[in-house]
């Protein structure tokens, strides 16, 4: 006979009432029921903490539910809601956006974390449309590559506003990654090296750029439409908010020397929010960006096949607090490119502070710890280089060098407390890029100090710690 339980408060002691009669029922035998609810669950789909977080919560809403409408629940209803749960999550709906070419949102639309989100070809969110991205959703990509790669474009005077948090964190990925929301931020079948498996995604502008005219085309996507455009007059310019945000898989190339990365942004201002961010697997750079204003704090990015963090055309922002793990075949920790603007006009100086590098015990290169070119400006501070290969050393520093400073300043590149933990000398990590005598702000340490680089402990939501 099934046991029905009716309920008038769930504080302290748990008050059920019929028609003739009050019984108490206490927190244990809730406590049970719940239980019974999750057991079944994790019974009858794959056991994770995932599942049976979700079982718990729906099984004692289920209960709530009945006590709050006095209306009958028994222990088999409670199993039902936690069954229903756990196939939420583990067969949830595909909702497709796009079928290849091009696809616009021209108006406010949300993606929700009750389904997979699957984008096929180039989704573009028009100016004066917000993409409101749920936290914990999962987005995957189709395959395509060259012009047919799938990315998502947050054209010039549109926005996103992707919110994860810690424990659920929005996911971008690939059509084959095997995720679900049972398995949490952990792919079941993709190991954080894939790489090159679909596009990017991208974010535009109206920000400062230092190009010919003020404005550019964003690369790694074939030119001639509008949405590529980015730059402007607006240096406080918003496209948006992202925070707690996975991008995984990326960096596809049009064609070489035209490629996409892990997160692009060009001519994004100072009004847009990036904060924890992590970038893995990308093809081409982790993040790179073009112009604009934009900070950037708390980043991870890990195994990507260029350059880690690469800037260019007079970027003005901040990036702080980031972490970079280097690939067997990747190319530098850093690539900070100048001004674009042939007149020498639009110029900026950029702030790169708190940054712990990871090498590869396999790598290719060894000329990786940074390439300041093309008269970069700006101020690199706070930066500790760990566990790169014997014979590591800086690939390039500009003529624009005015070795140590205490702020970024248009027309000087400055640094200050560089740490390399190593048993190289000075001399040979400089490789001639600056004297030892002006490099005051180079240190080389045989025992990794502990208050160097970046605060990692933010870090744990991501899948490199």
């Amino acid at each position: 006979m099934k046991k029905f339980i009716l309920a008038l408060t769930l504080s302290g002691g748990l008050l059920f009432s019929s028609c003739t009669t009050e019984v108490t029922i206490d927190q244990a035998t809730l406590q049970s029921i719940v239980d019974q609810a999750v057991a079944a669950a994790l019974a009858n789909y794959p056991s994770s903490e995932t599942i049976a977080n979700a079982a718990r919560e729906a099984a004692t809403q289920a209960v709530a539910a009945g006590f709050a409408g006095q209306e009958s629940i028994d222990v088999e209803a409670a199993i039902a809601a936690a069954l229903a749960a756990a196939e939420a999550l583990t067969n949830p709906p595909v909702e497709r956006v796009g079928s290849g070419g091009i696809t616009s949102i021209s108006s406010d639309t949300t993606w929700s974390n009750d389904k997979i989100w699957l984008m096929d070809g180039k989704v573009v969110v028009e100016s004066g449309a917000t993409l409101t991205i749920e936290e914990g959703t999962i987005i995957k990509s189709a395959k395509g590559t060259g012009a047919n790669a799938t990315v998502l474009i947050v054209a010039k005077g549109a926005k996103i506003n992707a919110v994860g948090t810690a424990e659920k964190p929005i996911i971008f990925t690939d059509v084959d990654d095997n995720i679900v929301y049972a398995n949490g931020s952990t792919s079941p079948n993709r190991s954080l090296t894939d790489k090159g498996l679909w596009g990017s995604v991208i974010l535009l502008g109206n920000g400062t750029v230092g190009a010919a005219g003020g404005v550019a085309n964003i690369e790694g996507v074939v030119s001639g439409y509008s949405f590529t455009q980015y730059g402007g007059s607006s240096p406080a310019d918003n496209s948006g908010i992202m925070k707690y945000v996975s991008i995984r898989h990326t960096g596809t190339a049009v064609s070489p020397g035209n490629e996409l990365q892990g997160l692009t942004m060009g001519g994004v201002g100072s009004g847009t929010v990036i904060e924890n961010i992590e970038l893995f697997g990308s093809e081409d750079d982790g993040i790179e960006i073009f112009g604009g204003s934009v900070n950037v704090t708390n980043l991870v990015v890990a195994y990507q096949d260029d350059d880690a963090i690469d800037v260019d055309q007079a970027y003005s922002g901040t990036i702080s607090n980031a972490a970079v793990f280097m690939g067997s075949g990747s190319d530098t920790v850093f690539e900070i490119d100048g001004t674009e603007d042939p007149a020498g006009a639009i110029v900026g100086a950029y702030t790169l502070t708190g940054v712990t590098a990871y090498g590869n015990g396999a790598a290719v290169k060894t000329a990786v710890y940074g390439d300041w070119k093309s008269k970069a400006t700006g101020f690199n501070e706070n930066i500790l280089y760990v566990d790169f290969k014997s014979g590591s050393t800086l690939k390039g520093i500009d003529s624009n060098y005015d070795g140590a400073g205490t702020s970024a300043v248009v027309g000087k590149l400055t640094y200050k407390d560089i740490v390399v933990v190593s048993t190289d000398s000075k001399t040979s990590i400089l490789n001639g890029k600056a004297s030892e005598a002006s490099a005051s702000w180079l240190s080389v340490v045989a025992t990794r100090p502990s208050s160097a680089g970046a605060d990692e402990s933010v870090f744990t939501w991501t899948q490199l710690y």
